[in-house]
């Protein structure tokens, strides 16, 4: 059974509740996700991106690296960024803006306030690891419970990227039972060079290969190797 990017991101917003991208840094989750985004916005669903790791201009000269344009969604609401990430800077385009400080309750309130609490939204968190990072394990168990719960309720999707080796592993392995779905990504050198590789841990109710797919990322973003 082949597969595509597209068939991917096709399966993932086809499901109802939490997928989560995982893998090093630089590997391209955040890349894949805008890809997501693009086709989530295509299908115009209501699409909420928190950013943890940058800003949202950051985010947003990184989309259009590989041809994805959002000031149009970004206008007109379709997309909407949570800042999580700037201190007390200029966040625009960002709607809202959250200090790092702020509790867990708040954050989740504020995803559904982005959401307008619509049916059928698309939420990313870019990233998971780096939000629950000094969080204690029940706390952040909890806490992506209740996110994935408020998806599920709302008929939507949501894309969490960690990164394995920020979190502990007993919390990884719970908030992978957690999910709907494990998209893992991985870099190893061969021969001088890095090359990466991409595979479909487990997707609930989808049939999918689980064999490690190589990748590279190309003018449009995340493409597998025949």
């Amino acid at each position: 059974m082949e597969v595509s990017v597209e068939w991917i991101l096709e399966a993932i917003l086809g499901k109802t509740g939490s997928i989560i991208f995982t893998g090093p840094n630089g590997v391209g989750k955040t890349l894949l996700s805008i890809q997501a985004v693009e086709a989530a916005l295509s299908k115009n669903r209501k699409t909420v991106y928190a950013l943890t790791t940058m800003s949202p201009q950051t985010f947003l000269e990184l989309a259009k690296s590989i041809g994805a344009e959002f000031d149009n969604h970004l206008e007109e609401g379709r997309l909407v960024l949570v800042d999580c990430h700037t201190r007390g800077e200029n966040t625009y385009p960002a709607k809202y803006s959250i200090s790092p400080e702020a509790s867990l309750l708040e954050i989740r309130q504020t995803f559904l306030e982005a959401a307008d609490y619509s049916s059928n939204y698309f939420l990313v968190i870019d990233d998971l690891s780096t939000l629950l990072a000094y969080i204690p394990s029940e706390n952040a168990f909890k806490f992506y419970q209740a996110v994935a719960s408020d998806v599920r309720r709302n008929g939507g999707t949501c894309v969490a990227i960690i990164v394995p080796d920020i979190l502990e592993q007993k919390l990884t392995n719970l908030l992978y039972s957690l999910s709907d779905g494990v998209v893992e990504m991985m870099m190893e050198e061969m021969g001088g060079n890095l090359r990466r590789f991409l595979r479909i841990r487990f997707l609930r109710g989808v049939r999918h290969p689980t064999e490690w797919s190589e990748y590279v990322i190309g003018l449009r973003g995340i493409e597998l190797l025949p």
